[in-house]
């Protein structure tokens, strides 16, 4: 696993789990599906939010980490 900045907690597949009910690739899966990237952090949150009923934090930590994977967002040191 690559270092964070020292700012950014990283969310374990066991607590990703726990908190949202599916694995950091079902999320992966479903933002690739849903084509939302490309529309931004925002609306990936809002979308996140709206079709599956998660809170704030978790729906930003899903988009945070999604974006670090794909590259569209460092979170690295």
């Amino acid at each position: 696993m690559k270092e964070c900045r020292k700012d950014f907690k990283v969310v374990t597949e066991d607590e990703v789990k726990a908190g949202t009910g599916k694995a950091w690739s079902e999320w992966f899966r479903i933002l690739d599906e849903a084509g939302i990237a490309e529309k931004g952090h925002d609306l990936m949150v809002k979308h996140l939010r709206e079709h599956y009923s998660l809170n704030q934090t978790w729906a930003q930590a899903v988009a945070f980490r999604y974006e670090d994977d794909q590259g569209l967002r460092n979170l690295t040191t």
